[in-house]
């Protein structure tokens, strides 16, 4: 009978087991979190309808405006014994009538073309705001990984350093070790504690920036092997690919729109004109009339006016043109500065290989031995253990930090393959 209740534990276990594995939400990976953020993102989706609005706009700049309808009276007397009466006066009539404004084709044209270059401005401004969205999730993400890496540290070195605590007040009981070193311990795990609460802080800041572009996935749990970066390109190689950087592409379109707004202004030097046809009724006794009319407009003070704008235009064209400059002056900055992060980074990553990873290894493996011969304490060993975490954890902030250069990088050099998949 008792084996049958064990058996039967046994298995409500597995199921329980199996069931919640089936349950658990997978890892979130960089490369998935890159594709939640791009899709059904209301920031890139705004910028598709200012570009298809600005598109109607333009078909609709193209054409002459509608006419107008125009109905009234002529020459109603308003005093003497006929005032208000229709068919007193020779020269009362009502009338009805059509007008129509023509508008140049040239400024219809440069209308629409003004309309058209702001299109394709918002297509670019696209274009960039993905690439950004992209970089600040890999950088969030980023974040959290090493939050989250950091905190399982933190939690492994208070969980061996409560276990050492058991073993030494064991110790003063028995006398092998003083109240001393419970107390030094006391404060270190304090101290380790209090780590590990800025690490779940830390964890719980970057998993807020990071839903603000995936949502609730943002609180998925990370894999535990960071991702594979793509390799980077030399940094002459590089400068030479900002050019198509979409910033770049988006402050050109800046510039054609500029100078749109710019022959728009020329082409408001043309007049307007309209056209007017008119049917007046009178008294049934007299001949019905027939008017027509045209108007031109007169620029009486052009060099104050038309001249002025077209001068505010060209000088925008001109503000464009150096923010354009501005701009990849400041992209080359940055790719400078990641190159350096970078450059760091591995420098440090190889010296934690190298030197710092393996001596204190060592120092663990020699600790131990020491502890096995009776030469060196307990304590030695367990100080050679909290080292070596800590250059783990100082080893997991270089390569998070090798990471982020690369995350810049490609960001810098209009590189969609922020992240490549783990083999």
């Amino acid at each position: 009978m008792n084996t049958f209740i064990k058996a039967t534990r046994l298995l409500a276990s597995l199921f329980l087991l199996v069931s919640f594995t089936a349950h658990a939400e997978p890892d979130l990976s960089l490369d998935e979190a890159i594709k939640l953020a791009t899709q059904n993102q209301p920031l890139l989706q705004s910028l598709d309808d200012a570009s298809a609005a600005s598109r109607e706009a333009a078909v609709a700049s193209g054409q002459l405006p509608d006419p107008r309808l125009k109905i009234g009276v002529i020459n109603l007397p308003i005093t003497g014994s006929d005032a208000a009466r229709f068919d007193r006066d020779d020269m009362t009539m009502s009338t009805v009538g059509v007008m129509q404004e023509m508008v140049p084709l040239a400024k219809r044209e440069a209308e629409t073309r003004s309309l058209e270059a702001t299109a394709e401005q918002y297509q670019t401004e696209k274009l960039a705001t993905a690439q950004s969205i992209q970089r600040d999730v890999a950088m969030a993400w980023l974040d959290v990984y090493e939050a989250q890496r950091k905190s399982e540290l933190y939690q492994r070195m208070t969980e061996e350093m409560s276990a050492e605590r058991k073993i030494l007040i064991s110790r003063v009981s028995s006398g092998g070790s003083q109240a001393g070193e419970v107390l030094r311990l006391d404060s270190q795990l304090s101290m380790t504690n209090n780590k590990r609460l800025i690490a779940e802080r830390d964890e719980r800041k970057a998993r807020a920036a990071l839903s603000r572009w995936i949502g609730i996935a943002a609180s998925r749990p990370l894999p535990s092997e960071p991702p594979i970066m793509p390799s980077k390109l030399s940094h002459e190689a590089a400068l030479t690919e900002i050019e198509n950087h979409p910033l770049i592409q988006n402050a050109h379109q800046t510039e054609m729109v500029a100078q749109s707004d710019a022959d728009r202004a020329k082409a408001e030097r043309q007049q307007n004109w309209s056209w007017e046809v008119m049917y007046g009724k009178r008294r049934s006794d007299l001949s019905d009339m027939v008017s027509f009319q045209v108007a031109i407009d007169l620029p009486w003070d052009r060099p104050n006016r038309q001249d002025r704008r077209t001068a505010e235009k060209l000088l925008l064209v001109e503000k464009a043109s150096k923010l354009t400059e501005d701009r990849r002056r400041e992209l080359a900055a940055e790719l400078d500065s990641a190159y350096a992060d970078a450059e760091t980074a591995d420098a440090r990553e190889n010296e934690h290989q190298q030197r710092l990873i393996p001596a204190a290894k060592a120092r663990l493996s020699l600790a131990q031995a020491a502890y096995s011969s009776g030469k060196q304490g307990l304590t030695e060993v367990w100080e050679a253990r909290r080292d070596l975490i800590d250059v783990e954890l100082e080893h997991l902030t270089i390569l998070t930090d090798r990471q982020r250069a690369a995350v810049k990088l490609g960001y810098l050099l209009n590189d969609n393959r922020l992240v490549k998949e783990n083999q």
